[in-house]
């Protein structure tokens, strides 16, 4: 999964910052084209505003997401929101399709990212190189995080639970038929041999 609103082959055509003849002061977000034009939601949210505004955004779509910022999904094809307002999503939430209406040059995903009358660095959320070029979305992946999900999770040293984890995660060690790790236990010659057998 990632924060990004495409997946697969995309490019970055314009980015946060950029000045020029359509962005005097600045531009505000960051401009995306994909080969897949469907627009996914880049948080856990609800979503605020469907419109249409055929002078600027174009088809667009904001979502509030869990830390106070709005995300603007804008230029989608007319007609093509799939979510309303009011209603919760997610990474894996289909919102729209990338269109060309509005105030525009060509199709293309202009994504925002406010906090208030903030603007923030759309770029930094999504985890991608604010620069022009050309990326694919595997190499954007989160790391989604596993709780460890012993019972007795509280009896584990801090220090000691990274390590147990990883060794949980890569099937070397399992804990008990309890749900148990019991950190403090002696480990037996057998329980060994099957550590390094799965090693």
């Amino acid at each position: 999964m990632t924060r990004l609103p495409i997946t697969g082959p995309f490019r970055v055509t314009a980015v946060y910052g950029q000045q020029g003849t359509y962005w005097k002061s600045g531009h505000k977000g960051i401009d995306l084209v994909a080969d897949d034009h469907r627009i996914y939601s880049t948080c856990e949210g609800t979503v605020r505003t469907v419109a249409f505004d055929a002078d600027g955004l174009g088809q667009y779509i904001a979502v509030d997401d869990q830390e106070g910022q709005r995300h603007y999904f804008c230029h989608l094809v007319k007609g093509s929101a799939k979510v309303k307002v009011g209603q919760k999503v997610t990474p894996l939430t289909v919102i729209g399709t990338m269109g060309a209406t509005g105030n525009v040059t060509g199709l293309h995903l202009h994504y925002e990212l406010r906090r208030g009358s903030q603007v923030l660095d759309p770029a930094a959320w999504l985890g991608i190189p604010n620069r022009v070029g050309s990326y694919h979305s595997n190499d954007f992946q989160i790391k989604e995080e596993k709780p460890m999900a012993y019972r007795d999770e509280a009896s584990i040293p801090e220090w000691a639970k990274d390590a147990v984890k990883e060794a949980t995660e890569k099937g070397l060690m399992k804990g008990d038929d309890e749900g148990n790790f019991r950190p403090n236990d002696p480990i037996t010659r057998a329980e060994m041999a099957v550590l390094l057998s799965r090693l």
